[in-house]
């Protein structure tokens, strides 16, 4: 019987690509850049690619606030500070809270049934300034974010991380929630808790990962929880 849900928060229930748009065109106009859609394409293919490298213990997140706007500014050919541009991006994105179609209703319809978490790998501060901006914060008992776990999802140490926090509960009482195949459920199944694959991009699955449910629509959690 479930007891406690991990819930992801970006592309879960946060809309990263929305907030992060958002965020980018806000900085280019500070910074006197012109934005064009293009190139959020090429922001969006380097970020998540660091985001991986992050997953895999490849690259730390302090070394992503470095190299991730000089990355896509050299790809774009345009001369400006990366990591001065990377601030400001971060500040704007601290306060964008666009919300996944159904988030609030979910969360709510949850957190009466459930002690939900969060849990993720983004910036302590950023995750926490997102989820007051969207008014999304209050439906959680704890936020769980890697910076102060000391693990990224999803290495043991994590969940190891979580479990402790969540106290007296059983690995068969708690469900994870996400976007992220790698992240999410992989990290799920080796720890030996449930999953829930929340396939928004409508994706094929990897025979090699046995997910216990699989969603595309948030309000699909009505059938399963």
């Amino acid at each position: 019987m479930i007891k406690a849900i991990l819930m992801d928060i970006d592309n879960t229930i946060l809309d990263f690509r929305e907030c992060s748009r958002d965020s980018m065109k806000k900085a280019y106009l500070e910074a006197g850049l012109t934005y064009e859609e293009y190139m959020f394409e090429v922001f969006t293919k380097t970020n998540e690619q660091l985001w991986r490298e992050i997953e895999k213990g490849t690259l730390t997140k302090q070394k992503l606030l470095k190299v991730r706007w000089n990355t896509v500014f050299r790809k774009l050919n345009i001369d400006y500070d990366g990591v001065k541009f990377e601030g400001r991006f971060r500040a704007f994105l601290e306060l964008s809270g666009h919300t996944v179609d159904g988030a609030k209703e979910v969360l709510e319809y949850l957190s009466k049934k459930y002690k939900v978490y969060a849990a993720s790998n983004g910036f302590e501060k950023i995750q926490h300034g997102r989820l007051i901006e969207s008014k999304l914060i209050i439906y959680f008992q704890e936020l769980f974010l890697s910076e102060k776990a000391g693990y990224s999802k999803p290495s043991r140490g994590f969940f190891d991380y979580c479990f402790k926090r969540m106290g007296n509960i059983d690995k068969e009482e708690v469900i994870i929630i996400g976007d992220s195949l790698h992240a999410d459920m992989q990290g799920g199944l080796d720890y030996g808790i449930k999953t829930c694959w929340f396939n928004y991009k409508k994706e094929e699955i990897s025979q090699d990962i046995k997910v216990d449910y699989i969603i595309d629509d948030l309000l699909g959690i009505y059938s399963i929880l």
